[in-house]
């Protein structure tokens, strides 16, 4: 078999697997999943060779894609508050909800936290860039980005633990877009 159908092929299982995944896969074997997919072990063991790297390589590349999609939201944007704001709303998304769908598997494997960090810092990453660029372009008060780089990165991901869930008024999601709002706002420079 050619390379190029080889990669349409393992492209097309692991998208199918990325919806199984939303379903929770922690029960299954890799042979329930290949069984689920409707395709041979041999398939799936030449896209991962474990079942903890599969799942780690579909949300590492979910999140990948969820970044594309942000930034390309952003590009033609001309204010950096616009951008911010755009930027962090489909952050909040991912970082809650459609993390949280998988949050039983990735509890259960080792070296997921750390993909997760990973994101999670190139997102704060990107915030403290549109921060910073809002402060050169007077849009924003001159502030300590990072500190509110991180607060605006992180927030989500606090709301949408199981606890905390149950205390909001909101959905973890909506309570982030609030609060990144206000935090948003109350940056904004008055003329």
């Amino acid at each position: 078999m050619n390379d190029t159908r080889t990669n349409e092929k393992h492209l097309e299982v692991i998208q199918n697997f990325e919806n199984l995944l939303e379903d929770g896969i922690a029960n299954q074997t890799m042979s329930d999943i290949a069984s689920s997919l409707k395709v041979s072990l041999r398939t799936l063991y030449e896209i991962a060779p474990s079942k903890e790297q599969l799942v780690i390589s579909t949300i590492d590349r979910i999140l990948t894609n969820i970044a594309k999609q942000a930034l390309s939201s952003i590009k033609d944007m001309k204010s950096s508050v616009d951008k911010l704001r755009t930027f962090t709303k489909i952050g909040n998304e991912a970082a809650g909800p459609r993390i949280q769908k998988y949050a039983d598997d990735l509890n259960r494997i080792k070296g997921a936290d750390e993909m997760i960090k990973a994101h999670e810092s190139a997102y704060i990453d990107h915030i403290k860039r549109l921060l910073d660029e809002a402060v050169k372009n007077k849009e924003i008060q001159a502030i300590d980005t990072r500190a509110v780089a991180i607060m605006l990165g992180t927030v989500a991901r606090v709301f949408s633990k199981k606890n905390h869930q149950k205390m909001l008024a909101a959905s973890a999601e909506e309570s982030a877009n609030m609060i990144s709002g206000l935090i948003i706002d109350g940056l904004i420079q008055t003329k």
